[in-house]
C-alpha cells in the first residue's frame, strides 16, 4: 500500500468491501475470501513478484485465522459463501496453470528437452526429462498443504513410471517447503524453485 500511496479507506471504496474487513485483512486478523483477495491483487499489483508477495503472504496465514464473513447474497439456490469457494477452486486452478506454464518456459528458455504429461498407465508427472538421470518434475502452486500427497506421489512415480528422481517445483519456500526438502533430498530428490530447477538439472551429472 505504501509502494502505490493507497490509504486502507481508498482501497475499501476501490474494492467494494468495508473499511473494517480491510482493516482486519491488513492486520492479519481476518483471512481474505478469495473473490477480495483477487481484488486486491488487482488494486495493488503490477507484476508477477507483487502477486507473489500477496498469495505468499495470506495463504501462509494459520488455520486459525478466520477468514472475512462472507455476504449472505447468492445466485439462485447457491450460497454467497459457496460461490466464494467455487471461485477460490477457479483461481487457484488459473494459479496452477498459470505456474506450470512457466516452469515449461523455464525449461524451454534453458534448452532443456522434456516430455509433457508424461504417463504410464494412471501415473503421471507434468514433465519428464530422458537424461543420465530420468526425472519428473512435478509442480505444485500450493505450497500450504498436501505434502503427505506429494510424498506418496514421488513414491508412486519412482516406482511406476519409473524415475531415478522427482523435483517438486515451487513458487516459494515457506517452513513447510523447507520441512519436506530435507525430507527429499535424503532419497535424491528436491523440492526447489523456478530460479533453481536449471542449475539443479544442470548439475546431474
Amino acid at each position: 500500500m505504501e509502494r502505490r500511496q493507497v490509504t486502507g479507506q481508498t482501497l475499501a471504496e476501490r474494492i467494494d468491501v468495508s473499511p473494517t474487513s480491510i482493516s482486519r485483512i491488513l492486520n492479519g486478523v481476518s483471512r481474505p475470501r478469495q473473490g477480495t483477495l483477487s481484488k486486491l491483487i488487482a488494486a495493488l499489483c503490477t507484476s508477477p513478484e507483487e502477486q507473489q508477495l500477496i498469495l505468499s503472504g495470506y495463504s501462509g496465514l494459520p488455520d486459525a485465522v478466520d477468514e472475512e464473513p462472507a455476504t449472505t447474497t447468492g445466485v439462485g439456490n447457491i450460497s454467497a459463501a459457496e460461490l466464494d469457494r467455487v471461485a477460490r477452486y477457479l483461481e487457484l486452478k488459473t494459479f496452477s496453470i498459470d505456474f506450470r506454464e512457466s516452469v515449461a518456459r523455464t525449461l524451454s528458455v534453458a534448452g532443456i528437452m522434456f516430455e509433457s504429461y508424461a504417463r504410464k498407465g494412471s501415473v503421471v508427472t507434468d514433465f519428464l526429462i530422458n537424461g543420465s538421470i530420468r526425472t519428473a518434475i512435478e509442480c505444485k502452486f500450493n505450497v500450504n498443504r498436501d505434502w503427505e500427497r506429494e510424498t506418496g506421489t514421488v513414491l508412486l512415480l519412482k516406482q511406476h513410471l519409473p524415475c531415478a528422481r522427482v523435483i517438486v517445483v515451487v513458487p516459494y519456500h515457506n517452513a513447510q517447503t523447507q520441512a519436506f526438502a530435507d525430507h527429499f533430498s535424503a532419497a535424491g530428490d528436491a523440492v526447489i524453485t523456478p530460479g533453481e530447477l536449471v542449475s539443479c538439472l544442470k548439475e546431474t551429472p
